[in-house]
């Protein structure tokens, strides 16, 4: 067995479980570990001068509160949020201890996914002016080889792809709670938009043209109505009702 084999099985990952009990286990162990139900396994500081920005997250996939550091963070997790392979996440939920031929090291991932496949993948989320700097890289490959071991793939990230399409989620996300008069207009309004339709037009169909509006940005983030998330979402935008096959996807 190689010396980094050696290394890496004798990490211990601390976390909580969803009831608050700590627990410490082996690489090994943490494989079969629900993480995405975890709470922060650290306290996130609050300090005036601070150059993050830490609040919580309300995810709509999980329908709790998540605690990150940093908005970059609460971006990610709005887009997870929109994600539907995307069946939970968590932040900060384990920390990995270990000893290796460069001395004692912690790390504490800022997110843990899980998707309908059940695969999971563990985040890092860093200022993108950040992402080589020698001692993130560092962590990045430690980690990164933890993962392996537990099974779970690995992503260093900076700001999500696609500017326009994060613009736009993030648009999106205002409306992600289903709000009174969804039930009134969800049929009528996909019923409009069998066959693509300017955004602006298909409000204007209703009684209520400020209910829908709020109705149709609704169903755009549950993917019941799809549109070209990549352009400004605007009253020229074209949605139209998802079809059976991509039902939920979101472009």
């Amino acid at each position: 067995m190689k010396a980094a084999d050696l290394q890496l099985r004798s990490v211990q990952v601390r976390f909580l479980h969803p009831d608050g009990q700590e627990e410490r286990c082996s690489l090994e162990a943490a494989a079969w570990v629900a993480f995405e139900n975890c709470g922060a396994i650290r306290r996130i500081p609050h300090r005036a001068d601070q150059a993050h920005t830490p609040s919580t997250h309300w995810s709509s996939t999980t329908n709790r509160m998540i605690e990150c550091e940093s908005y970059l963070e609460s971006v990610w997790m709005t887009m997870l949020d929109f994600d539907p392979e995307v069946t939970g996440f968590s932040g900060q939920p384990m920390q990995l201890s270990g000893v290796d031929d460069r001395g004692a090291w912690k790390a504490t991932p800022d997110l843990f996914v899980r998707r309908v496949d059940g695969s999971a993948t563990v985040m890092e989320v860093k200022n993108p002016g950040r992402l080589n700097d020698p001692k993130v890289r560092l962590t990045a490959e430690r980690v990164a080889a933890c993962c392996a071991v537990a099974g779970w793939g690995y992503e260093l990230v900076g700001e999500p792809p696609g500017r326009q399409r994060t613009i736009n989620v993030l648009a999106l996300a205002g409306y992600r709670r289903e709000m009174v008069g969804v039930s009134d207009y969800r049929a009528q309004l996909l019923s409009l938009a069998g066959e693509p339709v300017p955004l602006g037009q298909l409000v204007s169909f209703a009684a209520e043209p400020l209910v829908a509006r709020a109705v149709v940005l609704h169903l755009c983030w549950t993917g019941e109505l799809a549109v070209d998330l990549t352009r400004p979402l605007e009253d020229t935008s074209l949605v139209r009702a998802a079809v059976h096959s991509d039902a939920g996807a979101r472009q």
